[in-house]
C-alpha cells in the first residue's frame, strides 16, 4: 500500500500530545522526533524548534597529558585560577597541582566558552610550557539555535524533525510528536 499526500514516511508506536516547554533537558527531549500541528485556529501562530541533532557548546569533562615527554610543564607550583592560551575558545581558567615543578592534575576552575574535544591548552605562569588535550562532550543545545516557523497551517507536518518544541509568546495548539 502507498503513502497518503501529507503523511510522514515512519511508523511509530509512540505517539503523544506535547506542550512547549523553555526548558531544554533530557525531560523534553523528542528524540527527533515528527511533529504533527493539530488544532491550530490562531492565525499568525509561531513554533520555535530546536531540529534533531543539534548539539550545543562543549561541556570540559577533563584534561590529560599531550602525550609527549615534557608535556607537564617545568617550575610549577599548585595553584588557582591559573590562566591558559591555546584551543579554540577563550577564558579557561584552572586550578593545578604539581609535583617538582611538573603539573600532575588540572581540574576546571572556570570553562571558558567555545573549547572542543581535542583542543591543546598552555598553562600560564612558571615556565609556560605545561600542555594538556581538552577531554570535552557536546553540551546540550541553546535556545539561540533553534528555528521559528511562522503561519503553520492546521493538519500538517513539520518539515523537520525536533528534539525539542520551544515556548513562545505565541504557541501552536493540539502539537503531537511521533517518533
Amino acid at each position: 500500500m502507498g503513502q497518503f499526500g501529507n503523511q510522514p514516511d515512519f511508523a511509530t508506536n509512540d505517539i503523544k500530545a506535547i506542550v512547549p516547554s523553555a526548558d531544554i533537558n533530557t525531560t523534553t527531549f523528542l528524540n527527533a522526533s515528527v511533529i504533527y500541528i493539530g488544532d491550530n485556529q490562531t492565525l499568525g501562530t509561531e513554533l520555535k524548534v530546536i531540529p534533531a541533532g543539534t548539539v550545543g557548546p562543549s561541556v570540559i569533562n577533563g584534561f590529560s597529558s599531550a602525550g609527549y615527554s615534557g608535556s607537564e610543564g617545568t617550575g610549577y607550583a599548585n595553584a588557582n585560577a591559573v590562566a591558559t592560551t591555546g584551543g579554540s575558545g577563550a577564558n579557561l581558567t584552572v586550578d593545578i597541582t604539581a609535583l617538582n615543578g611538573a603539573v600532575q592534575t588540572v581540574v576546571v576552575n572556570v570553562a571558558g566558552t567555545g573549547y572542543l574535544n581535542g583542543d591543546l591548552i598552555t598553562i600560564t605562569g612558571a615556565g609556560g610550557n605545561a600542555v594538556f588535550r581538552i577531554k570535552a562532550t557536546p553540551g546540550l543545545p541553546t535556545a539561540a539555535q533553534a528555528v521559528t516557523f511562522k503561519g503553520l497551517g492546521t493538519g500538517g507536518f513539520l518539515p523537520v524533525t525536533v528534539d525539542y518544541v520551544l515556548t513562545t509568546a505565541l504557541s501552536c495548539g493540539a502539537l503531537i510528536a511521533a517518533r
